[in-house]
Order: structure tokens, then C-alpha cells, then sequence
């Protein structure tokens, strides 16, 4: 008994940092092997571990929980960047660089959640404004020439008010990995 208390605990420690929908599976991987042969089914009673939500990923929609899984952070971990409103996300994350850098980390942020949590694929250049001015990032009469000298990551259609934005591929993938930045 105290041989499979031990085989627990040591598959425990090894997945404490394992993101959350991928901890129970990768617990039952690690403590197989420890067993050998033995499955969790044949632990006895008193040390069975059973899967529950994590508190952080309770009452969060489905998408917010796909992103998380999109970008490998725990929802909590995105709950530390932004907040999310019924209808939008509200940055509430930390960035660091000029104005132009902070105009540019934050709507990729914002970018990546419009598609992926709330279906956007295009989104109003005047709702990235007001999030933009929200924050407290100024020189925001730059904003659209800061989003076009980043051609690679940002597309653009429509004129002056009528403007609406969207991530490329690319731009996706460095949305993901500034997300992660922003919360770790």
C-alpha cells in the first residue's frame, strides 16, 4: 500500500504543471507506467483521484475554454490578460514597449479573441480604438499606419471610420504566443 501511495504521489508532482485539460490523462499515462500493469481502476478506494472542472474554467463558455487550449494556458492564466464581456473581450492584460508596440501587442490580443471566442473574423477598427483608449495607450491617430506597417500579421479592408481588421495566419500565431508572454 504504501508502495502505490508512493507511485500516486510521484505521478502527482510530475504533472503539477501540466495544463488543465490535458492533466488527468497525463496523470493516468505517468501512473500506469508506475504501476506496470495495474490500471487506476484497481487502486484501492482511498486513493482514487477523480476529475472535476478546475475552478477557474467554471461558467466560461466553451470558446473561451478552446482558446485556452488553442494557445496551451489555463483559463485562469487568460482571465490574468482579459475579461470577458458578454459581447467583447476588455484588455486587461500588462504591455510594455512605445505606443506603437502597445497599439500593435493588444490588437493582435484582441484580434485573436474577436475570431476565436466571439466568431469575428473582421472586426470594427473603432471597437479596437475605444478597447486602445480604454487601456490608456495613447497616440491612437497612428493606430491605422502601426497596423499597416505590420502587413505580415494584420489585413485591413474598408476606409477611415469603415476600416475593419483581421489576423493573418501569421499574425495568429504571434497573437498566441504574445498571449502567452502577456501571462506568463
Amino acid at each position: 500500500m504504501k508502495e502505490i501511495k508512493r507511485k500516486v504521489n510521484l505521478a502527482m508532482d510530475a504533472v503539477k504543471d501540466v495544463p488543465e485539460p490535458f492533466k488527468m490523462k497525463a496523470f493516468d499515462v505517468i501512473l500506469s507506467n508506475l504501476l506496470g500493469e495495474a490500471s487506476q481502476q484497481e487502486l484501492p478506494p482511498s486513493i482514487h483521484v477523480e476529475a472535476r472542472p478546475t475552478e477557474d474554467s467554471e461558467g466560461l463558455p466553451d470558446e473561451v475554454k478552446s482558446l485556452s487550449k488553442i494557445a496551451n494556458m489555463e483559463t485562469n492564466q487568460l482571465k490574468d490578460v482579459l475579461h470577458f464581456d458578454e459581447n467583447e473581450p476588455v484588455f486587461i492584460g500588462r504591455v510594455e514597449g512605445t505606443e506603437a508596440d502597445k497599439q500593435i501587442q493588444i490588437s493582435r490580443v484582441l484580434l485573436l479573441v474577436m475570431q476565436e471566442v466571439y466568431g469575428n473574423e473582421w472586426v470594427k477598427g473603432s471597437f479596437l480604438w475605444k478597447a486602445l483608449e480604454d487601456y490608456g495607450v495613447g497616440s491612437l491617430s497612428n493606430l491605422a499606419a502601426n497596423l499597416a506597417n505590420q502587413q505580415a500579421e494584420f489585413r485591413a479592408m474598408g476606409q477611415k471610420k469603415g476600416r475593419k481588421y483581421k489576423l493573418t495566419e501569421q499574425g495568429k500565431q504571434i497573437a498566441i504566443e504574445s498571449l502567452r508572454q502577456m501571462a506568463g
